[in-house]
């Protein structure tokens, strides 16, 4: 076991393995257990204080958290600037089923696709999701988080004990119409990488997609 001095104060799980001389495995198991709880990054990374790690050694059980509530985070998205009422909209849908859940509640929203992954409100969302800072998150229709990959976000959720409630289960009309765009741009962007943005080749396909879309 390696002096305190000489450590960093966060350890990942293979410096917390060497550190006790145990195998990653079973600091896993620990914490299935409740022996330890690691610390949880916003990349929902394990990281470990040496306290920590000689407490668990020693048999001490973690120290409970101080309770205070957990914030509900609603989320709300469009695609475009033009769909500003829109959103407004879905501001007021989610705040209200919010306040009616009687506990403090943060609002964030964005402007921008569902395929987009680097939207600033959402980064912020997997952020308080990973630091465990929320309870809850709601969102008017399942799209409006995530075009695609919903069940990873779940799966994150899941892992640091935060509800996902969506309060609508159909879909509207400007949802099926963001998602011909949605797919529209992934058609035009591995088009562009195939062929080149001015080829011929990407022209065709990208104006035969379209007229494709539009007929549905």
């Amino acid at each position: 076991m390696a002096s305190n001095t000489q450590l960093p104060k966060y350890l990942s799980i293979g410096q917390a393995s060497k550190y006790l001389n145990i195998a990653i495995p079973t600091l896993r198991l620990w914490e299935r257990k409740g022996i330890i709880k690691p610390i949880r990054t916003a990349g929902n990374q394990r990281r470990y204080t040496p306290q920590m790690l000689d407490d668990a050694l020693a048999g001490k059980k973690p120290a409970k958290p101080v309770s205070k509530d957990k914030l509900i985070i609603g989320y709300c998205r469009v695609s475009s600037a033009g769909q500003k009422n829109d959103l407004k909209r879905q501001i007021a849908v989610v705040t209200n089923f919010c306040e009616m859940q009687g506990k403090p509640f943060k609002i964030i929203s964005d402007i921008g696709s569902g395929l987009n992954y680097h939207k600033k409100g959402l980064k912020e969302l997997i952020h308080l999701i990973c630091t465990q800072q929320c309870s809850q998150v709601v969102v008017n229709y399942q799209d409006r988080l995530v075009r695609f990959g919903f069940e990873l976000i779940e799966d994150i959720c899941q892992e640091n004990d935060v509800e996902i409630t969506v309060i609508n289960q159909t879909k509207t009309e400007s949802s099926n119409e963001e998602l011909v765009d949605d797919v529209l741009s992934v058609i035009t962007v591995y088009s562009a990488k195939l062929y080149g943005k001015r080829s011929h080749h990407n022209e065709k396909i990208i104006k035969t997609n379209q007229e494709l879309f539009k007929d549905r």
